[in-house]
C-alpha cells in the first residue's frame, strides 16, 4: 500500500510540475522537400525525429527579412510559407514565460536563425524581434571568410558556449572571443545548427510569479550554400527558384546568362534580349535554358526564351540584343560537358555548387557576331 501511495505521487507529480529540459526552437528551410515551405520544431536536437510538444511554441512568431510570415500549427511543429523572394535571413521567436523546475523557477526565450548566405552586419536588423534577444548569425566580412557572431542587447556575447549539430552525432562545442564570434564550420560538408545561451541573472517578477533569472537561447540553421562567395550564393539560390534545383546543367545555364548579361551592358529583365538555346529533347541539356532564364529573366511566356531541337554535337546558346544587334552563342567547354553528363542524381546538388564557383572559362566559350 505504501509503495503505491509513492508511485501516484510521483506520477502526480511529474503531471503537475512543467520540465524544463534543454528544448530549442529548430529551423527547418525545405523540409519535406519544399523549398518554398520553412518548418520549425522543438526539441532537444534539431533532429527532426525528436521534435515535441508543440504547443509550448504554438504562438511562435516567424519573419523573412523582417515581414511577418503565416505560421501554420503541424502535428510535430509549426510551417511558415516563404515569399517568392529567398530571404536572406528568417528568423522566429517564442516566448515560454516562467517555467519551474526543480525548485526554481526561470523565463525562457528562444530565437531561431537561418540563413543560406553569410549577410552584411547592415542587413542584421531586418529580422522582426528585438535585438534584446540573442542574435546568432552568419555574418560576411571583406578580409576572409564569414564567421558566425553572438550578439546580446546589441553587444557582442563573449565567451559563450556555442553547440554545434552536425548528423546525428554528438554536437562539437566552441566558445565565442571577445567580438562574440566563432570561425564558420566547414559548410561543404552540409548544413549545420548552432545552439547558443546567455544568462540574465537579475531575479525579478512577472505575472505576480518570481524568477531567479532569464535564459535567452537561439539557434542558427546554416545552408550548405553559404559556403560559398555572396555571387555564387545568389546564383544558387536563383537557380533553385527558377528550376528546383541546382544541379551542374542549370548553373551553367545561369553562369552563361550572367554573363551574356555582363557583355551586352543590359539588366535583367530586359525586354531587349533575345534567348535560343539549341538542345537535344532530354532532360539535363533542355536544363540549361532554366539556368538562362534565373539569370536574365528571358522567359517561354515572354516569348523571348524558346528552345530549338538540335544534336548533342550543336548544342549551344544564343542570346541577343534586339537593339543593338550584337549576338553572343555560348557552347559549353567539351571537357567540361563530360564531367557533368549522366551523373548519379544524389552527386548534382554538390557539382552543381562546384560549377556555381568555377571560372567562365573553365564552363564556356563565348563568340561575338552581328
Amino acid at each position: 500500500m505504501r509503495l503505491t501511495r509513492i508511485w501516484l505521487a510521483t506520477v502526480a507529480a511529474a503531471l503537475i510540475a512543467p520540465t524544463a529540459r534543454a528544448h530549442e526552437l529548430w529551423f527547418h528551410s525545405g523540409a519535406g522537400g519544399e523549398p518554398a515551405v520553412a518548418r520549425l520544431s522543438f526539441g532537444d536536437t534539431p533532429d527532426l525525429g525528436e521534435a515535441e510538444r508543440v504547443a509550448e511554441i504554438a504562438q511562435t512568431k516567424v519573419w523573412a527579412d523582417g515581414k511577418a510570415l503565416e505560421v501554420r500549427r503541424l502535428p510535430d511543429g509549426l510551417e511558415a510559407r516563404l515569399p517568392e523572394r529567398r530571404p536572406a535571413v528568417l528568423s522566429a521567436f517564442a516566448d515560454r514565460g516562467v517555467v519551474p523546475y526543480m525548485g526554481d523557477s526561470f523565463i525562457i526565450y528562444l530565437a531561431a536563425y537561418a540563413q543560406t548566405r553569410a549577410i552584411e552586419p547592415s542587413e542584421a536588423t531586418r529580422l522582426g524581434l528585438g535585438d534584446d534577444q540573442v542574435r546568432l548569425l552568419l555574418i560576411s566580412r571583406p578580409d576572409g571568410p564569414p564567421v558566425v557572431q553572438a550578439l546580446w542587447k546589441g553587444k557582442p556575447a563573449a565567451d559563450a558556449a556555442v553547440k554545434l549539430f552536425h548528423g546525428r552525432g554528438t554536437p562539437a562545442e566552441a566558445r565565442t572571443d571577445s567580438r562574440g564570434q566563432i570561425p564558420c564550420p566547414d559548410l561543404r560538408e552540409g548544413p549545420w545548427s548552432l545552439l547558443v545561451e546567455v544568462r540574465d541573472k537579475t531575479p525579478g517578477q512577472r505575472a505576480g510569479r518570481d524568477y531567479s533569472h532569464i535564459r535567452y537561447k537561439a539557434t542558427l540553421a546554416i545552408g550548405a550554400e553559404a559556403a560559398f562567395a555572396p555571387a555564387v550564393a545568389a546564383c544558387l539560390a536563383r537557380v533553385k527558384e527558377v528550376h528546383g534545383a541546382t544541379g551542374p546543367w542549370a548553373v551553367a545555364g545561369y553562369r552563361i546568362g550572367e554573363r551574356a548579361l555582363k557583355e551586352l551592358g543590359l539588366p535583367r529583365q530586359s525586354q531587349d534580349l533575345e534567348v535560343v538555346h539549341r538542345c537535344p529533347a532530354e532532360v539535363q541539356f533542355s536544363c540549361i535554358a532554366d539556368g538562362v532564364q534565373a539569370a536574365t529573366g528571358a522567359s517561354p511566356g515572354k516569348l523571348n526564351l524558346r528552345l530549338e531541337t538540335a544534336s548533342r554535337d550543336d548544342l549551344r546558346t544564343v542570346i541577343r540584343d534586339k537593339k543593338s544587334g550584337r549576338t553572343l552563342t555560348f557552347t559549353l567547354r567539351p571537357e567540361f560537358t563530360r564531367s557533368i553528363t549522366d551523373l548519379p542524381f544524389d552527386q548534382l546538388e554538390a557539382e552543381g555548387r562546384r560549377v556555381a564557383a568555377l571560372p567562365d572559362d573553365g564552363i564556356f566559350q563565348m563568340a561575338e557576331s552581328r
